[in-house]
């Protein structure tokens, strides 16, 4: 059963869209709206606006729009009863019982049983840490790593004891289900359950709102292998989309306006030990797209920390692509006077450590520098290999100021011809421009069309100010209309007026709970309507859009009379009649 309309509306009433967004993404005021980095795609230069009046997103980019409950299905693949849950959640509501479905009830069900054991699992190893005596081999490998109290007690730092199945007995005793243990990656089973972490440190993994999902552990035994056991894939915890220490550092980011990405857990352990409380790992694995979402939710500015060793580099090089085209400034910091931060950390100390993010060096340059190492600048082949490498990065930066400084300094290291590369720079950008400007020549030649265009500013005055729909409503109907889209637009807004509902963007999209045409909605609602006669315009606009079919008519009409005129010799009065006074409207304009 669905939940009432009135229910929807006190959950999105109660549930400001500019609070919720602003919990994902980094907002800027812009005039009397708010903009931001698109956590729905990649770009430079934010294109995503959020309109506290109206309550809705639009991204000018990748034209995705919608209200505060499609942002929230969006960002965390949620259904709408799912996405309509956890805002009310947020602000305290409980959804009635007969709304929700048994499927959704059935999977929050599982979700917070999932939740509770990896819970019951950190606080289990955090106890055995503590009291445990076969824990002092772990106390004293967290000693000797240099790590204080409060930064165990902060990451929640545990060890797992050595027997098959103390924790699994622990935790039956607090009556979870053993499935559910195994479900969550804690326990497995052969013929019998036992514990999946055995004699290891602990490191839980969080999801960014602080909840235990998976955990990291490392053996103190370094002839066991793995030297690292991470859970396994959960409904949970898939390691692609988390960062490590997010839940800790989420605030220092926000006001730092910058994200320190490092590799491992004991890297951002010893960070936040030290003060740089901005800084999370991808857990030792290339960044993904779905991370690289993760901090643009956050900030602008990434400075990559990776261990000095080859495998650091290559993981660096991996993620390459993917952050040219992620709209983040994004900077590597070079080290090589220890193996990773955390042993740079102890070794040379925070002052250094900031000295050299300081200094980090632009993505582009930063992968110059490397392509320089693998090859020989004396020869011609060494330069071609570099240019080969550098231009297709250079290719796709946006900014033409910043395209030119790059280019400038290719050549200089490379000691050859700005003019050269740039010749070449236009091969590689070449395709893609043409095909950029056959596209935009398309758009506009479609936009010309006076008719489709004065259909789509009648349904954006209407969704700009309710008011007029209403005063011009019975002059005007979905059948009047060509464009699909906006036929069902304009027929939704008859259904809410009908049932005396609000016309307005956000309810028409909850209504029609369509992707595409919730776009639409978003893009034409955002468009501005200030200074304008808004009765005036829309009168005018029907005006134009029956005049437009009356010309349909008049052509309709005109050819069969000559068809029948041709073939019988005679035409149907009424028929006549009406081309006539058509006639009359249109003389000395027929066109």
């Amino acid at each position: 059963m669905a939940v009432s309309n009135e229910f929807i509306e006190e959950v999105r009433s109660r549930n400001d869209i500019v609070a919720v967004a602003g919990e994902y993404i980094n907002l800027k005021k812009s005039g009397r709206n708010y903009n931001a980095l698109c956590p729905f795609h990649n770009e430079k230069t934010p294109s995503f606006m959020v309109s506290p009046e109206k309550q809705i997103f639009h991204c000018f980019g990748c034209q995705l729009g919608g209200n505060v409950f499609t942002f929230v299905m969006k960002l965390e693949n949620l259904s709408f009863m799912e996405a309509v849950e956890k805002l009310a959640k947020r602000v305290g509501l409980t959804v009635p019982a007969a709304a929700r479905s048994k499927e959704a009830a059935e999977k929050n069900k599982e979700r917070e049983s999932l939740y509770a054991a990896n819970e019951l699992a950190a606080k289990y190893y955090e106890y055995g840490l503590k009291e445990l005596s076969e824990a002092k081999i772990a106390q004293s490998y967290l000693q000797q790593r240099g790590l204080s109290a409060e930064v165990i007690k902060k990451f929640r730092i545990g060890y797992a004891p050595q027997s098959g199945d103390k924790f699994l007995k622990a935790a039956l005793s607090k009556g979870l289900n053993p499935e559910v243990l195994q479900k969550a990656g804690l326990v497995n089973y052969n013929e019998r359950y036992y514990d999946y972490f055995r004699g290891r440190v602990m490191y839980p993994i969080c999801d960014a709102k602080g909840k235990v999902v998976a955990f990291g552990a490392r053996t103190l035994d370094d002839a066991k292998q793995p030297k690292y056991l991470n859970s396994a894939e959960t409904p949970l915890f898939s390691k692609s989309k988390l960062l490590y220490g997010l839940n800790l550092a989420s605030n220092a980011i926000r006001k730092t306006g910058q994200v320190l990405l490092l590799e491992g857990y004991m890297d951002v352990i010893a960070c936040h030990q030290f003060g740089l409380e901005n800084s999370i790992a991808s857990m030792g694995v290339a960044l993904t797209p779905e991370q690289i979402e993760l901090v643009k939710r956050y900030c602008g500015k990434i400075v990559i920390i990776y261990d000095s060793d080859q495998a650091g580099v290559a993981a660096t090089l991996r993620g390459l692509d993917l952050l040219v085209d992620s709209g983040l400034e994004v900077k590597v910091a070079v080290q090589t006077a220890a193996k990773d931060p955390d042993e740079f950390l102890h070794k040379q100390g925070c002052e250094a450590f900031e000295a050299i993010v300081q200094n980090a060096l632009s993505l582009i340059e930063y992968r110059l520098e490397q392509s320089i190492l693998m090859a020989d600048l004396k020869t011609v082949q060494g330069k071609v290999f570099v240019v080969n490498e550098i231009l297709p990065l250079i290719a796709r930066i946006r900014n033409i100021v910043e395209q030119k400084a790059e280019v400038h300094r290719l050549a200089q290291r490379l000691n050859l011809n700005e003019e050269t590369l740039f010749s070449q720079l236009e091969k590689i950008a070449d395709k893609g421009f043409r095909k950029k400007v056959s596209q935009s020549i398309q758009e506009e030649t479609s936009a010309e069309n006076g008719f489709i265009k004065a259909q789509h500013n009648l349904v954006q005055l209407f969704l700009s100010d309710a008011r007029a729909y209403q005063q011009w409503q019975d002059q005007i109907s979905p059948e009047d209309i060509t464009d699909p889209n906006l036929k069902i637009i304009l027929a939704a807004m008859a259904v809410l007026n009908q049932k005396q509902q609000a016309i307005t963007p956000s309810e028409i999209i909850d209504y029609l709970q369509n992707e595409l045409l919730t776009g639409i909605i978003a893009k034409l609602a955002f468009s501005p309507a200030e200074g304008l006669d808004v009765s005036k315009l829309a009168g005018e606009l029907i005006h134009s859009i029956k005049n437009w079919h009356k010309k349909e008519r008049y052509k309709i009409l005109a050819e069969e009379i000559s068809r029948k005129l041709d073939a019988e010799g005679t035409v149907d009065p009424e028929l006549m009649k009406e081309y006539k006074d058509l006639t009359q409207i249109f003389k000395g304009s027929r066109n």
